[in-house]
């Protein structure tokens, strides 16, 4: 006989670990694996900001697969890291005009950092707007908002550069967050939102001499947060649109690693680390010819 108790997801009333359908609302009970599964996404949600950390997850996932690409760990604290590139390709950088040929990138890149300090700065920017906004929006409509700012701003970022050296990470997209603060101060009518948008603006030009970022796509991600956030915190009755918000965000999900799994099926990748692999042994052996 089992021994112990487990809670019907249903109603949330206790039953006898046999049980195999819950007493009170008569709903089948969910058997060890389902009951696991539903343990895990409670854990995961259980502080407020699943969305945040499904996104500091993918982040981390695409760096990690980054250095497995190498077949090297690379901890270089750096921004700019080491990574050939052809793996920064390979897992949805944007350079020159591949933008317009794979336009996908526009997204994979939001989630792809050069180095362990560019990484760092962004995840840590991001855990802290999340721990803010995502319990103010709501889990689907953070997740829709970061991932709209930071496709947009990488819109606005090739569309002002055109032929643009190697970019990505999120930055783009934490500064749509930023930019959000701005709209829920703009909808409300509260005056401060003035001088927040004066301080954020002032804030990316100094970011922008200091270090060599992206300044159109922080630009860019900022103005359509402020439009997405004002637009959110205006909604009347939002809980009706639970269930179509989530919908949208589950499609933003499904979007942004099939993203990230379209550059890494690119021909272009490939094509690039074919020549990087000559170039090693047509230096190896110009070295052991000197030797």
């Amino acid at each position: 006989m089992a021994h112990g108790s487990r809670v019907c997801p249903q109603c949330g009333r206790l039953n006898a670990a046999e049980d195999k359908t819950c007493y009170n609302c008569g709903k089948r009970l969910p058997g060890p694996l389902a009951s696991s599964a539903l343990g895990v996404l409670t854990d995961f949600s259980a502080d407020g900001v699943p969305a945040t950390k499904l996104i500091a997850a993918i982040c981390i996932v695409v760096y990690g697969l980054m250095m497995l690409s190498e077949g090297s760990f690379r901890f270089d604290v750096a921004v700019s890291g080491a990574f050939k590139l052809s793996t920064l390709l390979r897992f949805g950088v944007l350079v020159q005009e591949l933008a317009w040929h794979e336009p996908w990138r526009l997204l994979a890149a939001v989630y792809m950092h050069f180095g362990l300090l560019h990484i760092g700065m962004n995840m840590f920017s991001l855990i802290s707007l999340g721990r803010t906004l995502e319990p103010h929006f709501g889990s689907a409509r953070f997740f829709i908002l970061y991932t709209l700012t930071g496709l947009l701003g990488f819109t606005v970022s090739q569309w002002w550069y055109g032929s643009s050296p190697p970019t990505a990470g999120a930055s783009g997209a934490i500064f749509g967050l930023v930019g959000a603060v701005v709209g829920v101060l703009l909808a409300r009518r509260d005056p401060r939102w003035r001088r927040s948008l004066v301080n954020y603006l002032v804030y990316a030009v100094i970011l922008s001499v200091m270090l060599p970022v992206n300044t159109a796509a922080h630009i860019g991600g900022f103005f359509a947060g402020i439009v997405v956030g004002a637009l959110f915190e205006r909604e009347k009755q939002p809980h009706r649109r639970a269930g179509l918000m989530l919908a949208v965000a589950g499609v933003c999900f499904v979007a942004s690693v099939g993203s990230v799994v379209l550059s890494a099926t690119s021909p272009v990748w490939k094509q690039v680390r074919q020549a990087e692999l000559a170039r090693d042994e047509e230096a190896q052996r110009r070295r052991l010819d000197s030797e």
